[in-house]
C-alpha cells in the first residue's frame, strides 16, 4: 500500500529521471569524386539518423486498507509515460546550410538525407566536414486515483472513518533537448587543368613536322615521273 500525499506523489514521478533519451549520427557522408580539375563541381550525401524512446510505468493497488487513525491515503492506481519525437536537424558543410523539420511520431526516431553541391575553382587540397545537431521534444505525463478519509477514535478503543473522497491528481509537462552530431569529413583533391596554350603549340609542331613530311614525299614524287 503505498500513502503518498497526491503533491508528492506527482512530484515524484515527475521528477524520476527518464531511462531513455534520443541519440544521432551522421551515418554516411560521400563524394561523387574526390580528385577534380579546376572549375569542377562535386556532389555530396549525407545520411542521418536520430533514435528516441518511449515508456510507461504504473501499477495498482486493490486491498483497501485498514483504518488507521488520522488522515489516511489510498493510492488506487498510478502511470507515468515518457515520449520523445524529433523536432529538428540542422546541418552544416562546405558553406551550405540544411533544415529538416519532421513530423515523427513519438518514440519511432527519424532518419533523412541531404544532398549538395559545391564548385572548386582553384587547386589545392579541400576537407569539407559535415557537421550539426538535433532537438528533440519529451512529451511526459504522471496521474494517480487517490482516495482520502479521516479517521478518527469513537471513544470505546475503535475508528470512525469518513466515507472515502476521491481525486485524480495529474502531471503533464514537455521538455526539450539538444544534440550534436559527430563530424565527418572528406578530402578534395583539385588540380590545374592543363594550359591551353602548351596543347596547341603540341599540337602545332606535330602538325608542322607531319606537314613536313607530306611535301617531302610529294617531291619525290615529282622527281620521279619527270622525264628526261
Amino acid at each position: 500500500m503505498k500513502t503518498l500525499s497526491p503533491a508528492l506523489l506527482c512530484l515524484g514521478f515527475a521528477l524520476s529521471p527518464g531511462a531513455w533519451s534520443a541519440s544521432g549520427r551522421i551515418d554516411s557522408f560521400g563524394a561523387s569524386q574526390t580528385t577534380v580539375q579546376t572549375g569542377s563541381t562535386v556532389d555530396f550525401f549525407v545520411s542521418f539518423s536520430v533514435n528516441t524512446s518511449s515508456r510507461m510505468d504504473g501499477g495498482n493497488d486493490a486491498v483497501e486498507p485498514a483504518p488507521v487513525e488520522g488522515d489516511q491515503q489510498w493510492v488506487m492506481n498510478w502511470y507515468g509515460y515518457e515520449a520523445e519525437s524529433v523536432s529538428a536537424v540542422f546541418l552544416q558543410a562546405g558553406g551550405q546550410n540544411f533544415a529538416d523539420y519532421p513530423s515523427s511520431a513519438p518514440g519511432s526516431g527519424y532518419a533523412n538525407g541531404w544532398s549538395f553541391s559545391l564548385l572548386f575553382p582553384t587547386e589545392g587540397s579541400f576537407d569539407i566536414v559535415v557537421g550539426g545537431g538535433w532537438s528533440a521534444v519529451n512529451a511526459v505525463s504522471y496521474g494517480s486515483e487517490i482516495a482520502s478519509r479521516t479517521c478518527t477514535g469513537d471513544g470505546d478503543g475503535g475508528l470512525s472513518c469518513s466515507s472515502w473522497v476521491y481525486s485524480y491528481p495529474q502531471y503533464d509537462t514537455t521538455t526539450s533537448a539538444d544534440g550534436s552530431f559527430d563530424g565527418r569529413s572528406i578530402t578534395i583533391n583539385v588540380t590545374a587543368v592543363p594550359e591551353p596554350t602548351a596543347a596547341a603549340l603540341w599540337l602545332a609542331g606535330l602538325g608542322g613536322l607531319l606537314a613536313g613530311r607530306s611535301a617531302d614525299r610529294r617531291r619525290r614524287r615529282a622527281r620521279v615521273a619527270r622525264p628526261d
